[in-house]
């Protein structure tokens, strides 16, 4: 085990505010493209454009891999909120993205377990009956008075 393997203590993080620089703006995008490096996730976001037949690009956003699962997490649980509230988030066949499976096209160097992991993953998503924890499905609401 090398040295920089061994646990260490936590150390206490400083409790940051959130602050806008002058340059901040808020961008719309319906469209998003991921590139992947050993080092980060790198978020490409544009815009349908029909009288194009294009999606124009605009914005590119790194992030570190650490940073990436977290934001992931929030997302999840963000839209998890979001149908709890609204109901479930229409999608059409046509823009659901194909179930991985063995041997299909960009996944035959992967392991089998992770590309069923990934098919797991998608079901949840976007299938008819996703898994929901027994604790949770045993749920009962308090009455709304």
């Amino acid at each position: 085990m090398l040295e920089t393997d061994k646990a260490k203590p936590p150390v206490e993080q400083p409790d940051l505010k959130p602050t806008r620089s002058e340059e901040f703006e808020e961008l719309w995008a319906n469209n998003v493209l991921f590139e992947s490096t050993l080092w980060n996730l790198r978020m490409i976001f544009g815009q349908v454009d029909l009288s194009g037949n294009q999606v124009l690009q605009h914005t590119a956003i790194n992030m570190p891999w650490p940073q990436v699962k977290i934001a992931a997490y929030f997302i999840v649980a963000n839209l998890m909120v979001q149908q709890a509230l609204n109901g479930q988030i229409f999608l059409p066949a046509y823009v659901v993205p194909p179930r991985p499976e063995a041997g299909s096209p960009g996944f035959g160097s992967y392991d089998r377990r992770l590309v069923e992991y990934l098919g797991w993953i998608h079901d949840q998503f976007f299938g008819s009956s996703p898994y929901i924890p027994p604790e949770v499905a045993a749920y009962d609401p308090p009455p709304q008075s």
